[in-house]
């Protein structure tokens, strides 16, 4: 797929962060982990806060990878609801399945912090993803 930077747009309007609190089930206290671990995501999701939530509205996003890969990928994801953590973070794993086997790269290794929303100048929702290794 192509990255979206080929559209000639610009992604400079930033208009949320989405983000994933997991009620942390290793730890005594039962503490918040501020991110989900990619790898991990089908265990984590099931103490996802707000799983469910409507998080973005629109009903067409594309979501932009850009690490760990050789060369940034792109794809569309479309809902008649919108979209909850749970959706999002079930499609972005399932993308980075494929690409992990493509490009051969640890997916445990890789932390979902956030994901960053932008609107372009043409109307677009554009999605980058925040990981932390």
């Amino acid at each position: 797929m192509d990255s979206a930077l080929n559209h000639n747009q610009a992604t400079n309007n930033l208009i949320g962060i989405v983000t994933f609190n997991v009620t942390a089930t290793q730890s005594a206290d039962g503490g918040i982990v501020p991110w989900i671990n990619i790898g991990r995501a089908n265990e984590e999701i099931l103490n996802l806060i707000d799983a469910d939530e409507i998080v973005i509205a629109e009903h067409g996003i594309t979501v932009l990878i850009d690490y760990p890969l050789i060369s940034p990928k792109s794809f569309d994801l479309y809902s008649s609801i919108g979209f909850s953590r749970k959706l999002l973070l079930i499609e972005i794993r399932e993308r980075f399945l494929e690409l992990a086997k493509e490009e051969n790269f640890d997916l445990a290794a890789l932390d979902l912090v956030a994901l960053d929303v932008y609107k372009t100048n043409a109307g677009k929702i554009e999605i980058v993803l925040d990981i932390d290794v």
